[in-house]
């Protein structure tokens, strides 16, 4: 079974309308225990997806990846509404942020512009699909994006930080109507 970092119980209003990490009745998974041998999922029905067969051991660290980081990426990016021919930003380069990225470039976008300052990351960023690296951050960043979108912002953007600063870069950094999706969890302090 492979699950996400939200139990959730895929019925109710929020779920239906395809939130399921906002689901009113969500448990985050982490405060349960989860690094454990064995677990007791809540709302195991709506949380979890059999696999047909146990997995091979070799393919057990990819469907973890699966189960958080891909689908947190690929959830910010279908929350920003990236699309063909649309330009997607994405705010943070930690492993969210390429994959989300990675969701754009599988989403059909056209353009999508990663905004990152670690060489390391804007070479997998480059790879995953992106086009346009902008390391610069706040007015700067903001001003960054314009130009490369002709003055409007991006049609979608990708906030997966965590912070106020990045969620401000993220709606500074939308065109008029665009769209940001948010899956940054800020750390506890």
């Amino acid at each position: 079974m492979i699950g996400s970092f939200f139990a959730s119980d895929n019925t109710c209003e929020v779920c239906q309308a395809g939130y399921q990490s906002s689901c009113v009745h969500r448990v985050i998974m982490g405060s349960i225990g989860t690094q454990a041998q064995l677990l007791r999922v809540p709302l195991a029905d709506g949380t979890l997806v059999a696999t047909p067969e146990l997995p091979p051991a070799d393919l057990i660290p990819s469907l973890l990846t699966a189960s958080d980081v891909l689908g947190t990426g690929w959830f910010g990016a279908v929350a920003a509404q990236a699309g063909p021919g649309k330009t997607v930003a994405v705010v943070g380069d930690g492993a969210v942020g390429l994959l989300a990225v990675l969701a754009a470039k599988q989403l059909g976008a056209e353009r999508i512009i990663a905004m990152s300052r670690h060489e390391p990351r804007q070479e997998l960023a480059r790879e995953f699909g992106a086009t346009d690296i902008v390391e610069e951050r706040g007015d700067e960043g903001v001003a960054r994006i314009k130009e490369l979108t002709g003055g409007l912002g991006a049609h979608s953007v990708v906030e997966a930080v965590g912070t106020q600063e990045s969620m401000m870069q993220a709606i500074r950094s939308a065109s008029p109507g665009g769209h940001v999706g948010y899956v940054g969890v800020r750390a506890a302090r």
